[in-house]
């Protein structure tokens, strides 16, 4: 058998290092790809295993207040972009406006997500509108409330985290009331930044352009 040249030698070095590194970042991207999965909307309330009550007794008036998870003692931030928060100092879990009439409220972790959520928009009329946020997209559900309890309860399966849930009323509600979380945690594993992937790929297209400069 004729010995390999020097040049054919570098020619198959090079192509197996290509073929390594594509198949690095082929593993990489799918890995950092969230499953497509969805948020489950059902009424009434439906506790889960690791259910969390949520403590609201700091008596702040703002926007945002905070709510502390009873287990895991993580800080929940709720904030409105039309209301003025007001939290109670004493009795039960809940946040209204100053106005005494919630049009807006957003409930998310801070620094972190959640794969459920239990809620109660209390008293209100006409209909809500849920705006939930995950690590894969965006999803609506709109429900009528009714002059009581109007609970709800919100599953994040297939893998996806809620990182935050804003309920939108026209015609308003008197407080949200009873809220409770699941699967609580921080510090979002997602995909690899974009510094991460830019890196990536300039180094495929430099090991691209070597694999066609030696096989010339």
């Amino acid at each position: 058998m004729p010995a390999v040249g020097p040049h054919k030698e570098r020619y198959r070095t090079v192509k197996r290092a290509c073929l390594v590194l594509l198949f690095v970042a082929g593993l990489w991207v799918s890995s950092a790809t969230p499953i497509y999965a969805t948020v489950i909307f059902t009424l009434g309330n439906v506790p889960q295993a690791d259910e969390e009550n949520v403590l609201l007794s700091s008596g702040l008036t703002g926007d945002p207040v905070f709510g502390t998870t009873t287990t895991s003692d993580l800080t929940v931030v709720f904030y409105s972009t039309t209301d003025v928060l007001v939290e109670p100092s004493a009795g039960q879990a809940r946040v209204s406006s100053s106005d005494e009439l919630l049009n807006n409220i957003t409930i998310s972790l801070l620094d972190g997500f959640y794969t459920d959520l239990i809620l109660n928009p209390f008293e209100g009329s006409g209909s809500a509108t849920l705006t939930v946020v995950t690590n894969d997209g965006t999803q609506l559900f709109v429900y009528a409330l009714s002059n009581g309890q109007n609970f709800l309860t919100l599953l994040a399966v297939g893998g996806e985290h809620i990182l935050s849930t804003t309920i939108d009323s026209a015609e308003g509600f008197r407080d949200l009331r009873q809220p409770r979380i699941s699967g609580a945690a921080v510090n979002l594993a997602s995909a690899p930044e974009p510094a991460s992937l830019l890196l990536l790929g300039t180094g495929l297209v430099g090991a691209s352009a070597l694999f066609r400069k030696t096989r010339r």
